[in-house]
């Protein structure tokens, strides 16, 4: 008992968010997902080199986002129900500990700011370090993946409103 993470140990303030879990591949992955759709978005929609910039910028910072209705919640987490929070102090993470977390993808997602060369780089890297961290995600007892570690974090399921 002595080893329980945040998740089940410290409540949040909010009445609606008492009951906190372990959030799941599945939820964490579609989360993932949603947020590199919207990096996309940005790269391709704004002009470049501002849009690739600011993809690049909201793939590393966005688990940290702390404003409005967003606690430690990038806009695919906000969608999914789900939170980073700092392991040993269980408050929503910061846009510290969300740069520390997502530094391996970010590595990564910085090659996409350079036209074509850049894009294969970023597919090449991408794909397996992606499929590393589902793997990390499966395979590690309490599911964190290597960005979880070095950010010391981990990511709840926000219970139903």
């Amino acid at each position: 008992m002595g080893n329980q993470s945040p998740a089940s140990t410290n409540a949040s303030k909010s009445a609606s968010d008492k009951k906190l879990t372990r959030a799941t591949v599945t939820n964490r992955v579609i989360a993932k997902m949603i947020d590199l759709v919207l990096m996309m978005l940005l790269a391709a929609v704004v002009v470049y080199p501002v849009g690739p910039i600011l993809g690049f910028f909201y793939s590393i910072a966005a688990d940290g986002l702390n404003f409005g209705g967003f606690r430690g919640q990038s806009l695919g987490k906000k969608i999914m129900r789900l939170r980073v929070l700092h392991v040993t102090q269980g408050r929503p993470a910061r846009v510290r500990e969300s740069l520390l977390r997502n530094a391996p993808v970010g590595v990564v997602t910085f090659f996409s700011i350079i036209p074509v060369w850049g894009w294969l780089i970023l597919a090449l890297l991408g794909i397996p370090l992606l499929m590393m961290e589902v793997y990390l995600m499966l395979s590690v007892g309490n599911g964190h993946r290597l960005g979880d570690v070095m950010g010391d974090t981990e990511v709840v399921q926000l219970g139903a409103a």
